[in-house]
């Protein structure tokens, strides 16, 4: 009788664990990435994203999300492209050059001063997302990061950052996911307000 007793104590303590870390979420800072991609998205710039295993996972469900949940008649689409996602250039990368590469090489032929990478990593210290987030920086492309609990290395090489201040990866992870529906549905909502804003600008104009 103690066997799923104490089953229920370990899914108890995950769940309590969880929800501690979802508490200490620094809004703050996820504010300050949810500015900095209504900033691109005003200035109709394109959102990279990129990670390593879950977090490439949650890379390409954020792109999903952001390029398809987001829509809203009559405004532009929130421009969105997952690295992770393109196996041939991944592996062309990875087997021709280097694994580091896999990210930056993608990037070389795409991506333009003024758009966003979102790097996305329990770690921080995954070397091609740190080389992902370096040539942005050379090549005047905002850096945005969804880290673990300190960050690593990615934290000084994001423009904004958000932390997931959990004890362990799975629970992190978890929390990147939030993270990430919350800035879908920010921008869901930033869209719908920008295109009211606009009616209503153009209707004091007389246009």
């Amino acid at each position: 009788m103690s066997e799923p007793m104490d089953r229920q104590h370990e899914i108890r303590a995950y769940l309590t664990r969880l929800s501690r870390a979802v508490e200490q979420v620094s809004t703050t800072d996820l504010v300050w990435v949810a500015e900095t991609l209504e900033r691109a998205y005003t200035q109709s710039r394109t959102l990279y994203l990129c990670g390593n295993g879950g977090s490439a996972a949650t890379a390409s469900h954020l792109a999903v999300d952001l390029s398809k949940n987001t829509r809203v008649p009559g405004r532009p689409p929130v421009r969105t492209m997952s690295l992770v996602d393109h196996v041939p250039s991944l592996t062309a990368w990875a087997n021709d050059v280097s694994y580091d590469e896999v990210f930056t090489g993608q990037l070389a032929g795409l991506a333009e001063p003024g758009d966003v990478v979102i790097a996305i990593t329990t770690s921080g210290n995954s070397p091609n997302v740190l080389h992902a987030l370096r040539y942005a920086r050379a090549h005047g492309i905002t850096t945005v990061g969804l880290l673990g609990p300190d960050g690593g290395r990615a934290r000084d090489l994001c423009d904004a950052y958000v932390l997931a201040p959990a004890d362990s990866i799975e629970e992190q992870e978890d929390v990147h996911m939030a993270l990430a529906h919350i800035l879908t549905r920010h921008m869901k909502a930033y869209v719908r307000t920008d295109r009211a804003e606009l009616a209503a600008a153009g209707a004091a104009a007389g246009v």
